[in-house]
């Protein structure tokens, strides 16, 4: 076995020059002593911002969902899309309690990305097994996660149940069964594909090589899942304590019915100064896609101001927003915090953390993780001061379920932003309309 060179090693006179630094400082010894024996953000929690905390907001929607649950998978596009789209439902219909069927959508969601990413590998047979788009795939050949654009195709093709008509299953919850056996059949077929030789019938043993996948997957969905409704009953009370029923529904019928929005019409603004993503420019993303023929995400980079002056006026409205970010940046689940300075690490470890989100961006430090929805807003005359937010992490988190979000933390890790056209600047759809750059599926947006 080679060896490697030796340069830029670390010696015994670096660790000794490491140790003597350290324990030259008394207060770094103090915080061993603490970190070692409890919980990191505990002991870093800055205990002013925890004390000054407030849960008081000048504009907040009327409709009081209940919280819903992601629980062990990473389908928070999924939940955060429908939790926006009940308030809505809510609002219109006089509904006090509502949440629509996940386990529904995540059915059809892991059916169509298999079947979009097994005709991405058909096209990439030829290709050498460590090429980087077919790793990307084959790593993650069935991910959670997703976009608005995944939920519009979902619910324009399959419609909209509510959840007591088809309630989560185990594997709903947790997802990582499915996805390892999904995966494994997509992984199998591929190999087969790269098996099949130049033959004339080439195209339709590759099609085969897929079909027989996409029934094996349909089986395993089905059996971990269950079989989605053609057609169900449903009933319900308004607030006015009238009675409401439906008998014999269909999932696209009750989409019609109840869902007072046209989801193809929302715009997507983005707020991601990276080095690759120009203000006033639209972009979109490779292979982040969970339907083929469906549409893909399409999205205008702007500065975070025209984002927060958006949110501003929906709230004041009285309608909630949909929005992402990097949710693992200060934050607290626990206490359902969403703050800058939130923990004093600069202190405890006496070494700044202090990259501006530009750079956190362009070198990996921040990416887009998550989505939520904002039903609040405290407002000091015209400036927003604090945000309240409608997570899906359950009522065990935050304030029974929902988190407090600083205005800096917005402009610090909030990314994007999904905009009903009425409330759409007409400069912004203007640039809108330009052809998108395609950026490479690792991109930090996806």
């Amino acid at each position: 076995m080679a060896k490697s060179t030796l340069k830029g090693a670390i010696k015994p006179e670096h660790l000794k020059k490491y140790k003597e630094n350290f324990l030259a400082n008394e207060g770094l010894k103090v915080a061993m002593n603490a970190v070692t024996r409890g919980n990191l953000q505990d002991i870093a929690l800055n205990r002013d911002v925890l004390n000054r905390n407030n849960w008081t907001f000048s504009h907040e929607i009327e409709e009081k969902p209940d919280i819903s649950d992601q629980k062990q998978s990473g389908t928070c596009w999924m939940f955060a899309d429908l939790n926006w789209l009940r308030t809505i439902t809510m609002k219109k219909f006089k509904i006090e309690k509502l949440e629509f069927s996940q386990n529904h959508l995540m059915f059809y969601d892991k059916l169509e990305k298999a079947n979009y990413y097994l005709e991405i590998l058909k096209g990439l047979t030829d290709r050498d097994i460590d090429d980087r788009h077919v790793r990307f795939i084959l790593d993650n050949p069935t991910p959670d996660g997703g976009e608005w654009h995944m939920i519009v195709n979902l619910i324009n093709k399959y419609g909209l149940i509510p959840k007591d008509v088809m309630p989560d299953s185990f594997n709903r919850e947790q997802s990582r069964f499915i996805n390892q056996l999904v995966g494994y059949k997509i992984r199998e077929a591929f190999g087969r594909m790269r098996s099949v030789g130049k033959s004339k019938k080439r195209d339709d043993a590759l099609e085969t090589c897929k079909a027989d996948a996409m029934t094996a997957i349909y089986r395993i969905l089905a059996t971990c899942m269950g079989i989605p409704p053609k057609k169900f009953d449903w009933s319900y009370r308004d607030k006015d304590k009238n009675y409401h029923q439906e008998i014999g529904i269909t999932p696209q019928e009750f989409k019609t019915k109840y869902l007072e929005i046209d989801l193809g019409s929302c715009f997507t603004l983005a707020s991601c100064p990276a080095e690759n993503t120009a203000f006033g420019k639209t972009f979109t993303i490779d292979l982040f896609g969970n339907m083929v023929g469906g549409d893909y995400w399409k999205w205008l980079n702007v500065p975070v101001k025209e984002l927060k002056k958006i949110a501003i006026k929906m709230l004041k409205d009285g309608n909630a927003v949909l929005y992402g970010c990097d949710v693992v940046q200060d934050s607290h689940s626990k206490e359902g915090l969403l703050i800058t300075d939130l923990y004093d690490y600069d202190l405890l470890f006496q070494t700044p953390f202090g990259m501006v989100k530009k750079n956190r961006l362009d070198y990996g430090q921040s990416r887009l993780t998550h989505s939520m929805v904002l039903i609040g807003v405290e407002l000091v005359g015209k400036k927003p001061i604090r945000w309240k937010v409608e997570n899906s992490w359950g009522t065990e988190v935050g304030k029974k379920g929902f988190f407090v979000m600083s205005d800096e933390w917005f402009d610090e890790h909030v990314l994007d932003l999904i905009v009903p056209p009425e409330y759409m600047p007409e400069e912004l759809k203007k640039q809108f309309e330009q052809k998108p750059i395609v950026l490479p599926p690792w991109h930090v947006m996806a």
